[in-house]
């Protein structure tokens, strides 16, 4: 998004934060198993990315920068009023998802199938932005976006759909973190006079 997109975004926290909610809600629902799991805390993602895309970027330069900003700001304040799943204590996951066929609770198998799925599923996704026609057209947007408009190609949708790959991303971004949790706290505080721990 920044490096092909040209797109400064200040708000990719808060899809990292929408998958955090999004497991922490399957567990509690007792859904525990990785292959549903991980796979709707990207679909989360990418539809959050969906959303906060349509609005932001109708704004450019500085508004779009600060646009993403103040919904990750709107993201963080009702994460954090949520009680219900830790506010500003932080969340806390009962147990490492399950169901691979590994052992997830060993810190060196979380890290194999968290590098694995970056593998097979982030890397091909980066890989198809810079895909001939797709990656070209946001690289020509990033360089003259009115001359990429006066040519025909629908600015705003490549964009969108730019911003989209890059929320769906950070939540598999998200899920791979996983792999440096610490097994004994299991908590992401994320108050201001705590250390953050994952």
């Amino acid at each position: 998004m920044l490096g092909y997109g040209g797109m400064i975004s200040f708000g990719h926290a808060a899809f990292v934060g929408n998958w955090r909610l999004r497991v922490e809600h399957l567990h509690r629902g007792g859904i525990a198993s990785a292959w549903i799991g991980w796979p709707a805390a990207v679909a989360a993602s990418a539809l959050a990315a969906l959303v906060i895309g349509a609005v932001s970027l109708r704004t450019r330069g500085v508004y779009f920068i600060m646009i993403t900003l103040a919904f990750a700001q709107m993201m963080f304040f009702l994460v954090n009023s949520m009680k219900a799943y830790g506010g500003d204590e932080g969340l806390t996951l009962p147990a490492r998802a399950t169901g691979l066929g590994i052992d997830l609770g060993s810190d060196l198998g979380f890290y194999y199938v968290a590098l694995r799925r970056a593998r097979r599923r982030g890397l091909p996704a980066s890989t198809g932005c810079r895909a001939p026609r797709f990656g070209r057209v946001i690289q020509a947007i990033r360089e003259n976006e009115a001359r990429a408009e006066a040519i025909g190609f629908p600015v705003y949708r490549y964009k969108l759909a730019c911003f989209v790959i890059a929320g769906a991303v950070g939540g598999l971004a998200a899920c791979c973190s996983r792999a440096m949790a610490n097994t004994s706290t299991r908590t992401c505080s994320i108050g201001p006079s705590q250390a953050r721990s994952w």
